[in-house]
């Protein structure tokens, strides 16, 4: 069920007074330098704001997620706002035009690192529960606010909480300039190995050079019938990196290894993956030279200690008339009074965790993708205004789910 319009201006009437102090957080966030494995100060900074706004229940898992619990009213649907408090690196400080750690404020855009990747979307998240307070609102399920660690390198902090903490439904901050994205394709490394036998290049035929069963390889590669998929294409495979054994230019190869990025639909397995690439790889051995083929996995380590390896990210596709959608969308179009757009991300989110743990799970956020991962990170002050009132909308409209 969507929300009604009485409700839509309560909210917007006690969203004012949190503005600033939203921003504010939002700032101090950027602030707070978290790369992957080393987000401990923002763990802290998080946990600070989620007690300070009065949050039922406020903790750090073992894995250092930090989590804040808004108790609903009755039965109605769990809700996790899932943002990640880690980033990526921010590269060369001088190629950016101001500090990436600054929290820089100008003409009423936020700059910096993860301003846009996603602490400009987790502001809004955490904000949400003084709004509905102040308006007399309580959503009928319990809300959580869920910030996560190590989604830049495969998201264990999310991958963990879906096995120790499921919620019904799930929201990602992840960057849609406040419409609604409900899938993305999902990616697998696949590293493919040619072993032959190094000689010295006066010499070739001595040994047996795989550069030859490479070629070929990559030749099958690039005519290879990719799987169609009616909402995201299809899938895709680019060769990127190549390796070798040695580093002299008059000797032939021993080993020539090539990275493929696969680009998955979903439910295109790393498994299929492997049988259809080692097929090709087979079929182009030569003399002497053997495949081998291994899918990349991700050893992470958590600021607190917890090590694992994680899987190819998962891609998924929440269906266009699945409640959540559906719901989201109405109760957004009832707050602001036009059409919210529905589409799917281009890059991957901790969301093929939560959907493969049966979460249904959308994205909205003020964050915009063309300014992620960029010396140009930033976000839009106005965009997470609307996005505050949007998040408290939210909690109210799907948690109501039937």
């Amino acid at each position: 069920m969507s929300v009604t319009s009485e409700q839509v201006s309560a909210i917007k009437s006690a969203a004012e007074k949190y503005y600033d102090p939203m921003i504010e957080f939002a700032r101090e966030s950027v602030r707070t330098r978290s790369l992957s494995g080393q987000e401990q100060d923002m763990a802290k900074l998080l946990k600070e704001e989620l007690e300070k706004l009065g949050y039922d229940e406020v903790w750090i898992d073992d894995a250092g997620n930090t989590i804040g619990k808004l108790n609903g009213s009755g039965s109605g649907k769990s809700v996790q706002f899932n943002s990640h408090i880690d980033h990526v690196h921010e590269g060369d400080p001088g190629l950016w035009s101001r500090p990436p750690f600054d929290g820089v404020i100008e003409d009423d855009v936020l700059y910096g690192r993860a301003a846009s990747d996603v602490k400009g979307g987790l502001a809004p998240q955490v904000y949400l529960l003084p709004v509905l307070r102040d308006a007399g609102l309580t959503p009928t399920g319990d809300v959580y606010i869920t910030g996560v660690v190590l989604e830049e390198v495969g998201g264990f902090g999310t991958y963990l909480l879906c096995q120790q903490m499921p919620t019904d439904l799930a929201v990602l901050s992840e960057a849609t300039n406040n419409e609604i994205r409900r899938g993305h394709r999902g990616r697998t490394g696949v590293r493919v190995t040619f072993t032959g036998l190094s000689v010295h290049a006066s010499a070739p035929s001595r040994g047996y050079n795989p550069h030859y069963a490479m070629a070929r390889f990559l030749q099958k590669v690039e005519k290879l019938e990719m799987k169609p998929h009616s909402t995201f294409g299809g899938s895709t495979v680019a060769p990127t990196l190549i390796d070798t054994d040695q580093t002299s230019g008059n000797v032939t190869p021993g080993a020539l290894s090539v990275l493929l990025d696969w680009r998955t639909i979903p439910g295109e397995s790393a498994e299929e993956i492997r049988e259809v690439v080692m097929e090709l790889a087979t079929a182009s051995e030569t003399e002497g030279v053997t495949a081998s083929l291994d899918v990349i996995m991700r050893p992470v380590s958590t600021y607190t200690g917890m090590a694992a390896e994680m899987p190819p990210t998962r891609g998924y596709e929440v269906e266009a008339d699945a409640p959540i959608v559906t719901t989201a969308v109405s109760s957004l179009e009832t707050a602001f009074g036009r059409e919210i757009p529905v589409g799917v991300w281009q890059f991957s989110t901790d969301g093929g965790h939560l959907n493969h743990f049966d979460i249904p799970t959308i994205g909205y956020s003020p964050c915009e993708e063309h300014f992620a991962h960029t010396i140009h990170d930033q976000v839009d002050l106005g965009k997470m205004r609307e996005s505050l009132v949007g998040h408290a909308v939210l909690a109210l409209g799907l948690t109501a789910i039937k």
